[in-house]
């Protein structure tokens, strides 16, 4: 009997145990890893032998997926009276390898028989960041490798290939303009060259030039200047001399009024005048502005004075000039849009101030810049408006009536800078009285007879 009971009791036990395992939940998750920086929140289900059943609660989770490392979950349910739980671990993990991005060229050209010389990389890593220093760089045979590894093992590896040959080809560089101007019967002579290679450095003694210059007839001519480096590669250049006749010192009966200076706060109402008189003038100017766009676009003559009219400066080298003078250039060109070839050299081209700072200078660059393909204008009828009449409209006026002929071009020097309102009030008058006496105004351009003075430096 007593035996009876035991197998009972097993049996209703097993039979317990049977019902209880097909309602005992099982917690399944669905990975124990996580890609850093990503959401490491993982899928859990709860089931037992019946379905799936509903979760009740996330009992604990401390997972930063910005950090690398192995974090515990707790889930739990509800089952009859009890809570039941369960523990997982996820590890988050970098399986992203680094990327190496280089500089310059690649594949990139190597001097024949020379090193590669390094043109720079940089490596970044999605959690690490930085570690271009922790690349190593290894040369196989006509390659550059870049390899490296981040803190989770991750490798990359970048392959820089090598061409060892020459197929650039050499810079070759003319001194002085590309297009020369002489007048006739004068010698050209050569302002110079540089060339240089990338592989041979400077080959500037193996250029050859071919001319067919010949000062003696007026034409165009050209200049060939050729050069090859060690593998071959030709570079060439050409330079073009314009020969031409000098402008005779001849008489057109024009009046041709010029402002130097300015402009100023009195260019408007200069400018109202010739409107007003329907008279074309040239401006030798040193800070343009809007009112020498308005003369130029009225039909008004941009000429080149100075940037900084500072003598001790612009008379110190040719150096100093010509910077004074591509300076005030290009302000002209960034206002009118136009190169400008027609120039005043400050104080005239017979100026003697310039003795004080360089002997011979102004013989120099009165042939300078005509090489440079500029065309300077001096003036045969001073108004004095520079000198002790800069106050008298009268005494202006009569300086340029009395100095006027038709028997000659008639450049007349004025200034339009703050200080010369008698200039202004005398304008109106001598605009008049040239009409009422047969002259005709125009505003200088190439084509007008150049009036220049002797040089006396």
């Amino acid at each position: 009997m007593k035996g009876k009971k035991i197998i009972g009791v097993c049996i209703i036990i097993t039979f317990s145990m049977l019902i209880m395992s097909l309602f005992w939940p099982n917690f399944n998750i669905d990975r124990s890893t996580c890609d850093v920086f990503s959401d490491c929140s993982p899928n859990v289900l709860v089931y037992n032998a019946f379905g799936k059943m509903d979760k009740e609660y996330l009992v604990k989770d401390n997972i930063d997926s910005s950090k690398l490392g192995e974090y515990e979950l707790e889930y739990g349910v509800k089952f009859l009276f009890i809570r039941i739980k369960k523990k997982f671990r996820i590890s988050v993990i970098d399986k992203e390898e680094p990327s190496t991005l280089l500089e310059g060229d690649n594949p990139v050209l190597v001097c024949p028989g020379k090193d590669y010389v390094e043109k720079g990389y940089k490596t970044l890593d999605n959690y690490d960041g930085d570690i271009t220093d922790k690349v190593l760089i290894e040369k196989r045979d006509n390659s550059i490798w870049y390899i490296v590894k981040d803190s989770s093992g991750n490798e990359n590896k970048v392959e820089r290939k090598l061409i060892f040959e020459d197929r650039e080809g050499p810079v070759l560089e003319l001194k002085g303009s590309s297009t020369i101007y002489i007048y006739l019967g004068n010698s050209y002579y050569e302002p110079g060259y540089t060339a240089s290679d990338n592989c041979d450095g400077d080959i500037t003694d193996k250029v050859i030039v071919n001319s067919n210059v010949d000062t003696s007839k007026v034409g165009t001519y050209n200049i060939k200047y050729e050069v090859s480096d060690n593998a071959g590669n030709i570079t060439s250049v050409e330079r073009t001399v314009i020969v031409r006749k000098r402008l005779s010192y001849y008489g057109d009966g024009n009046i041709y009024l010029t402002f130097d200076d300015g402009p100023s706060y009195l260019t408007k109402e200069i400018l109202d005048i010739l409107d007003e008189e329907n008279v074309k003038v040239t401006f030798f100017v040193t800070s343009p502005n809007e009112y020498t766009k308005r003369a130029y676009d009225s039909g008004h003559t941009i000429g080149l004075h100075s940037y900084t009219h500072d003598y001790s400066y612009i008379y110190a080298s040719s150096k100093n000039y010509f910077n004074d003078l591509n300076n005030i250039s290009d302000r002209v060109y960034n206002v009118i849009g136009v190169r400008s070839k027609i120039m005043r050299f400050p104080g005239g081209s017979s100026n003697t101030v310039s003795r004080n700072y360089n002997r011979g200078i102004m013989t120099y660059l009165t042939k300078e810049v005509v090489n440079r393909g500029y065309t300077y204008f001096d003036w045969n009828v001073d108004s004095n408006d520079a000198g002790s009449d800069i106050y008298n409209s009268t005494n202006i006026y009569y300086n340029v009536i009395n100095h006027l002929s038709h028997d000659k071009t008639n450049v007349v020097l004025m200034h339009d800078s703050g200080s010369h309102s008698a200039t202004v009030r005398a304008l109106r008058d001598i605009i008049r009285y040239g009409k009422e006496n047969g002259y005709t105004f125009k505003a200088i351009t190439e084509s007008t007879p150049v009036i220049t003075h002797g040089v006396n430096n």
